[in-house]
């Protein structure tokens, strides 16, 4: 996971109130945050945007702007250092990415405040025009949402915690700017209303960010300008691209890739215009929502914008907290502590949420960048930190079991140790596969014995395997220019559809085998096969079968009255060559969880 550094000063002069760095990391750790060390940061400003970059004075000085991507052959010159704390990005918790939101949360922990963060947002005069296009498949990036903010006059401090929180928002919660990606920019240089639309990749031109005096189309970013190259593929799938544009016409970003270099934040900004653009409503909402509470942590002054989508007109952002309701027994019993309501209010409210009683429960409000909150129980694990895992007195169970493997693992166990002494070599593959690569290489189509996953991340993960060949044949295909024979092995589960079962899907643990070389054949798979059938003494009856992905009267169906099944034979020459393999190939393929 990424690592941020959280100055040491500028945390204490945000609490108030001077902590030593022992307490700092104490209390980080209570929270949940993964601190990786204590150092002392090198700052240098990059020429073209003017943020100040760090590196451990230990490291080499930048020669590349992290935020714009500008890039010199000579280092940036340093302009200060400063005494961090290090510590792992926690994914679950973007409100915990910057400095504003560990002091708000360290506040309530370290006793300084309690209760709920209130966040005033009056209304601003920015209107954003929301073109329908947007919603074609052609340029598809539909939800948008915005904010201005009010910060005092920016100093590099201030600059550097406002980028930094912007790339650790676009990993924490956007996945790398695919979901959700933020804008930020100086709205002194922006005349309302803006538009979002779409425009010509290559009959239009602008100036990006940390190229001053350089105009180029949107492609010539993507194939030039260090961040295009770097995000290219987000927009590769489109036709037209996104862009914010002002009603002059000036450029204001294009969306996920980069801002334009006239309306870039400077040493001195105090007006602050925010985008968040995406493929996910949820993801866009809540990027906004915790960059905007970060920045009110800051001294920011947060301000609504009128968003005219092509079927609403609403105000953005939203930052009434969420609700829900929880029970004291409940907590008690899942946390299995004690302590009394006054207590348990208490410790709720050191984690910055509000409690009021409701009838025989309380109602609990959370703020509006609490993007963790799904459930009681998360507000259970608060109350947990609240009350403080050191103060947490461990006991022994009153009942003690001994743990012990599962019988496929005890199965498998014997089979592994069976074929290693083979002078097979095991290997592991992924569940998930195309279609292409469990059926059509191997000459079968797809029939209605696997499982389909309804929304894949990729063509590649589009199926369940239901056979174990696949890991086989493509690593003899990335191994064809070894010497040969090569045999090896793999024991892993495969999905076949069951109706009678809840799931409607039921899970197998599967051995298959196969060896590569000039004197492959069946009668070699056939004492392979033997062997392991002895070695987890099952007696099985070999039946001819015809299948397409073996050679005709090269093939065995095996079985027995138990349940066992399983497939043996020398695949067919068109498969071998679908895997530009030169030599024949023995596999076979055992059920095991049906001998257990």
């Amino acid at each position: 996971m990424p690592i941020i550094a959280i100055g040491v000063t500028r945390l204490n002069n945000l609490l108030g109130k001077e902590f030593s760095n022992e307490n700092l990391v104490d209390a980080l750790e209570q929270l949940g945050c993964d601190v990786e060390d204590t150092a002392e940061l090198g700052l240098y400003a990059c020429p073209a945007c003017q943020t100040p970059n760090d590196k451990l004075l230990s490291d080499d000085p930048p020669k590349r702007c992290e935020f714009c991507g500008f890039e010199r052959e000579t280092p940036f010159t340093q302009i200060g250092s400063d005494k961090v704390i290090r510590l792992d990005l926690l994914a679950a918790r973007p409100d915990l990415f910057d400095v504003g939101g560990l002091s708000r949360a360290l506040k309530g922990y370290l006793n300084l405040e309690e209760g709920l963060s209130e966040f005033s947002v009056s209304e601003s005069d920015v209107v954003v025009e929301v073109d329908a296009a947007l919603s074609q498949k052609d340029t598809y990036r539909p939800f948008i949402v915005c904010a201005v903010v009010k910060m005092p006059p920016i100093d590099q401090n201030l600059l550097r915690d406002i980028m930094k929180l912007q790339e650790n928002l676009h990993w924490g919660i956007g996945r790398d700017r695919k979901l959700a990606s933020i804008g930020v920019y100086n709205l002194d240089m922006i005349q309302s209303p803006i538009t979002y639309t779409t425009v010509d990749p290559v009959k239009f031109k602008f100036s990006p960010l940390g190229m001053p005096g350089v105009q180029m189309t949107p492609k010539q970013i993507l194939e030039e300008h260090p961040k295009g190259t770097a995000y290219a593929h987000l927009l590769a799938p489109y036709r037209r691209y996104p862009l914010l544009k002002d009603a002059r016409g000036l450029v204001l970003s294009m969306p996920p890739i980069i801002n334009s270099e006239e309306t870039k934040l400077t040493i001195g900004s105090s007006n602050l215009f925010i985008d968040v653009t995406g493929i996910t409503r949820d993801a866009v909402v809540k990027s906004l929502d915790t960059l905007v509470s970060s920045l009110a942590e800051l001294g920011g002054k947060v301000q609504s914008v009128q968003m005219h989508y092509p079927d609403r007109k609403v105000r953005t952002p939203d930052l009434r907290p969420g609700k829900i309701e929880i029970k004291y027994e409940d907590a008690l019993r899942w946390l299995g502590l004690e302590m009394t309501r006054e207590q348990f209010v208490k410790y709720l409210k050191k984690m910055r949420l509000n409690v009021e009683p409701k009838g025989q429960a309380y109602l609990v409000s959370y703020p509006a960048f609490r993007t963790d909150i799904k459930h009681q129980v998360d507000i259970f694990e608060d109350l947990a930190i609240g009350y403080g895992f050191p103060n947490i007195q461990t006991k022994l169970v009153p009942t003690m079991t001994i743990g012990e493997a599962r019988k496929e693992e005890l199965l498998s166990q014997i089979v592994r140790e069976t074929m290693t002494g083979l002078g097979f070599m095991e290997i592991m593959s992924l569940l998930l596969q195309s279609e292409e690569r469990l059926f059509t290489k191997y000459q079968t189509e797809p029939g209605e014995n696997h499982v389909i996953v309804e929304n894949p991340k990729t063509i590649e993960q589009k199926v369940v395997r239901n056979h174990l060949m696949t890991g086989i044949m493509e690593t003899f295909q990335k191994n064809k220019r070894k010497a040969v024979p090569q045999k090896i092995f793999e024991i892993g589960n495969i999905v076949l559809i069951a109706p009678e079962k809840e799931t409607r899907a039921a899970e197998y643990r599967h051995v298959a085998f196969a060896i590569i070389g000039p004197m492959a054949g069946y009668a070699e798979g056939r004492q392979i096969m033997d062997a392991l059938l002895n070695e987890i003494q099952q007696e099985v009856i070999y039946e001819p079968e015809s299948h397409p992905t073996f050679s005709e009267g090269r093939c065995a169906a095996i079985h027995n009255d138990k349940g066992i099944w399983g497939r043996l034979g020398e695949l067919h020459p068109q498969v071998l060559n679908n895997f530009g393999l030169a030599f024949p190939v023995v596999y076979g393929e055992l059920r095991l969880t049906q001998v257990i």
